[in-house]
């Protein structure tokens, strides 16, 4: 009685069995399929929410954890929201030396890295382009991780680059916070600015080069002009 269904329809809305830890989640470019988006889509509602909760949770009048009010009102959308799918997320030892009384004594412990593959045509680049290891240290700082392993490979050649987000040389979380951060933020609200007058918008697209750079850097934008 008719074709059979589709070996995945079974699972339909159900995310695979086997999510109990971060580090159990991983899959490639290669490896796409349908329980893998189900899987990176339960994550993110399960992380949306945790956010959700804490930002109730969290500062005076928001409901803080000390005589906070409960009835606080919604948290304004977001500014900017970033979608894309981590490759991977693994757990890592690595050396830490101890503070206090045991000052001095290594020791070792587990912390999370961000594993983002990148699938090279032409070469490996040493070191990995700038604009790769922001994309992998957005990751980290949504996930809470302290560092990311970009991968890049090359037909049977791979080359492993640790990106850490709090130490030399390019101190990414902090020059994160201090640069990319305030761009992308003018930068997302020129464009509701410009979203929200129609006069604005066909100023701009009629304008020529000039007039454009001019609008930008009235907006915030400087940094968009050559």
């Amino acid at each position: 009685g008719g074709p059979p269904a589709a070996p995945e329809a079974a699972g339909e809305g159900r995310p695979p069995a086997r999510l109990s830890r971060a580090a159990d989640y991983c899959h490639g470019g290669a490896a796409w399929d349908i329980s893998a988006l189900r899987a990176d889509l339960a994550i993110t509602r399960r992380r949306l929410r945790i956010a959700a909760a804490e930002g109730r949770r969290c500062g005076p009048g928001r409901g803080g954890l000390e005589g906070g009010d409960s009835a606080s009102p919604p948290l304004p959308p977001p500014l900017v929201q970033l979608v894309g799918a981590v490759d991977g997320v693994a757990d890592e030892v690595v050396l830490t030396r101890g503070e206090g009384e045991g000052e001095g004594e290594e020791s070792w412990a587990l912390r999370t890295v961000v594993v983002e593959v990148k699938s090279r045509v032409r070469r490996i680049a040493r070191p990995p382009a700038l604009h790769d290891q922001l994309q992998a240290v957005a990751y980290s700082l949504m996930l809470r991780a302290e560092a990311a392993h970009l991968v890049q490979t090359l037909g049977e050649e791979m080359d492993v680059s640790p990106v850490e987000l709090h130490g030399p040389p390019m101190w990414h979380a902090a020059n994160f916070e201090a640069h990319v951060l305030p761009r992308l933020r003018a930068f997302a609200a020129a464009v509701q600015a410009m979203r929200a007058d129609v006069a604005a918008r066909v100023s701009y697209l009629c304008g020529d080069d000039r007039w454009r750079d001019r609008l930008l850097r009235e907006r915030g934008c400087g940094f968009l002009v050559k």
